[in-house]
């Protein structure tokens, strides 16, 4: 069964105004979670521990000329 996890968060980005560009960018996750199959449904964890293994939110950081024009 494939079963997606769902992070609740935000996305904080930097905008310089005199580059006129995004310069950075950072994700903050929380502790809200949940679990779905892959039609949306919820899922309870059926003794699994889901939540025991973490995978990091890398994101890429803005590159020059990225978000010129936003």
């Amino acid at each position: 069964m494939l079963v997606k996890k769902i992070t609740t968060g935000y996305v904080l980005q930097v905008y310089d105004t005199k580059l006129e560009k995004f310069v950075s960018q950072e994700f903050v996750a929380s502790d809200i979670v949940d679990h779905e199959d892959m039609m949306g449904n919820p899922v309870d964890e059926l003794g699994l521990d889901l939540d025991s293994d973490y995978l990091p939110f890398d994101m890429v950081q803005p590159q020059d000329g990225l978000g010129a024009s936003c």
